[in-house]
């Protein structure tokens, strides 16, 4: 008989504080019979409550949430009870702190469905030879973990001159914006306005400059006219006319164009 039929399902449980990489993962989890999704959570404090009654042994978890991040959540679990791991980041730097969280596996978001299907496997394989509770890491992981410390991956690399911050004119002062700062970004003529809390602020650049000089992994384009962190998105919308609505954590609602969203990690 092959693995898939001997091997037991995996039971999986997804934290992560973004709806939409959440909604996605179960998604594409539910295309694989080896897992079967038995809970979520939006952050540690209630995945630290529901993984004792859920019993996961296959544990989805982001590194960067509100609050505590995925590696605090794994400092409460003994190694006894501790599920396999896979971290879902958009930031490679965190491979090193996986490995010495002796994690199953590494994915980069948007995460594919060919890495996602080799995560998989690797917790099969890893489940069928267990020999005590600890998850298994193994040289290719080792040496992939080293590829994404270097840069090297199968995803879009960041842009190289990827923005820090803007330099914006208030009154008679410039002030600095830091990128994590703004909310969404708007078209605006010649002129692109960040959105900033209740602020807005005009920086002269156009759409096509400033999607160029983002971080393909944390920012969408999902309009002529916007562009979007990927970190305030809220929920993403189907309207009664076939269109689409982002909505973000600041209350902001947004259309959704067609052609652009298939950048948006949705599959």
């Amino acid at each position: 008989m092959s693995l898939l039929q001997t091997s037991p399902v995996l039971r999986a449980m997804i934290v992560d504080d973004e709806s939409l990489a959440r909604q996605r993962l179960k998604r594409l989890l539910s295309q694989d019979s080896r897992v079967q999704v038995v809970g979520e959570a939006a952050d540690v404090p209630t995945a630290r409550l529901q993984l004792p009654v859920l019993k996961p042994t296959l544990l989805f978890l982001d590194v960067s949430m509100p609050g505590e991040d995925g590696f605090a959540l794994l400092q409460d679990v003994p190694p006894e009870l501790r599920p396999f791991v896979v971290f879902v980041t958009a930031h490679a730097d965190a491979a090193v702190r996986a490995f010495d969280a002796r994690a199953t596996d590494f994915l980069l978001k948007p995460v594919r469905v060919e890495r996602l299907a080799e995560s998989i496997g690797r917790a099969v394989d890893a489940m069928a030879s267990r020999a005590t509770a600890q998850p298994l890491f193994d040289d290719e992981i080792r040496a992939e973990l080293a590829r994404l410390v270097r840069g090297v991956t199968g995803h879009r690399d960041p842009a190289p001159s990827a923005l820090v911050h803007f330099a914006v004119t208030v009154g008679r002062r410039t002030r600095f914006v830091k990128i994590d700062e703004v909310d969404w970004f708007e078209a605006d003529g010649n002129y692109v306005r960040l959105h900033v809390g209740r602020e807005t602020h005009l920086v002269r650049t156009t759409m096509q400059k400033l999607e160029q000089s983002l971080d393909p992994l944390r920012f969408a384009r999902i309009h002529r006219s916007y562009i979007v962190p990927l970190d305030r998105v809220q929920e993403l919308v189907q309207l009664g006319t076939g269109e689409y609505e982002l909505r973000l954590r600041t209350d902001a609602a947004l259309p959704v164009m067609r052609t652009y969203r298939d950048r948006l990690p949705l599959g």
